[in-house]
């Protein structure tokens, strides 16, 4: 008898936590070496206080601004819990990600708690379209503060990423699926995923505009937390010019490079804020002080996991909007869903 042959692909090295965890720590490191320690110390304690405590409400804020996005993507595939069962799935799941070198593991969590064993799948396909309609939003918000703000030096592959990315992203989203759909051949299961489990995400329009709109709002509020950072700093930098580069960082800290994009941040902050003359300890005081926000906004997570009672899922999923019809569980976003253990 032949011996079994082992499928499973072997480990990355890159994506393990102690990777992540290693390179956010060697960037600090080589910041903090290369930054006069005591200006770095007197920018923080001299730091008020008030304008902190502002962009941490703020954060806050977004995350709730964010948790009502992905209510709306998860209602127009049927799943039909209260507002409060959303909020809390996704605090838990900022919680959970304290623990992981990126936001896969809330993601992971927030969907195995919303789909149960029945509508696992299907609620992975959610959070996916969560995380995307959100890229595609900042990409725009950064393009446009970009094609606004000439006057700043800025590398070149910021203006080509400016007309490429924002309008590519848009097409992929509204065509994409049916592109692929149409190379499928009739009742391939995965063309049965792309024309009616998942239709209301490029067939409403409305829907799209809607979450589209709140992501609007919930990046424009985390850009804005970073200006009150800023100011608790006395900077003295335009507030546009955070429209372009909170946007990039933020991509960037997307990347599962790092842990919680800490490094990431710090680094790009001192890269762009000293474009315009803002002093070396100041920019990375101000990156800093962004990685403490979204840590305690981390914790206040916990808060929500201690104190609230997951209720189990609804045994059924309504029929989604625009009259697909959605499958409790379809194999394809069966083989979606695996792609996250």
């Amino acid at each position: 008898m032949a011996a079994p042959t082992n499928t499973q692909s072997p480990p990355r090295w890159w994506a393990s936590i102690w990777f992540k965890l290693g390179l956010s720590l060697v960037l600090l490191a080589v910041l903090l070496y290369k930054t006069d320690l005591s200006e770095l110390g007197r920018a923080v304690a001299k730091a008020n206080r008030w304008w902190v405590i502002a962009a941490l409400a703020g954060y806050i804020v977004s995350q709730f601004v964010s948790s009502v996005r992905w209510t709306m993507l998860a209602r127009a595939l049927g799943f039909r819990e209260p507002f409060g069962h959303f909020f809390g799935l996704y605090f838990t799941g900022m919680y959970m990600n304290l623990f992981a070198p990126s936001t896969v593991a809330g993601d992971i969590g927030r969907a195995l708690f919303l789909g149960g064993q029945k509508r696992k799948a299907l609620a992975f396909t959610t959070v996916i379209a969560d995380r995307g309609l959100g890229f595609v939003v900042l990409s725009w918000i950064g393009a446009i503060a970009i094609f606004t703000q000439p006057g700043y030096r800025l590398p070149a592959p910021l203006y080509y990423g400016a007309w490429t990315i924002p309008p590519g992203t848009l097409l992929a989203w509204l065509f994409g699926p049916r592109l692929v759909a149409r190379l499928l051949p009739p009742g391939n299961r995965w063309r049965t995923l792309l024309e009616h489990d998942l239709a209301p995400y490029w067939r409403d329009y409305r829907l799209l505009i809607e979450t589209s709109l709140v992501a609007v709002v919930f990046h424009t509020i985390q850009v804005l937390t970073q200006v009150f950072l800023a100011w608790a700093l006395k900077m003295k930098t335009e507030v546009w010019f955070f429209f372009i580069f909170v946007p990039v960082v933020n991509i960037l800290g997307m990347l599962p490079i790092s842990f919680s994009g800490i490094g990431i941040r710090e680094f790009f902050y001192l890269f762009f804020l000293h474009k315009i003359g803002v002093a070396r300890h100041t920019a990375v005081a101000l990156g800093l002080l962004s990685s403490v926000v979204v840590l305690i906004t981390g914790l206040t997570g916990g808060l929500v996991f201690l104190l609230w009672k997951v209720p189990a899922p609804s045994a059924e999923v309504s029929a989604p909007a625009e009259g697909a019809a959605a499958a409790p569980d379809s194999e394809p976003a069966r083989a979606i869903a695996q792609n996250f253990d």
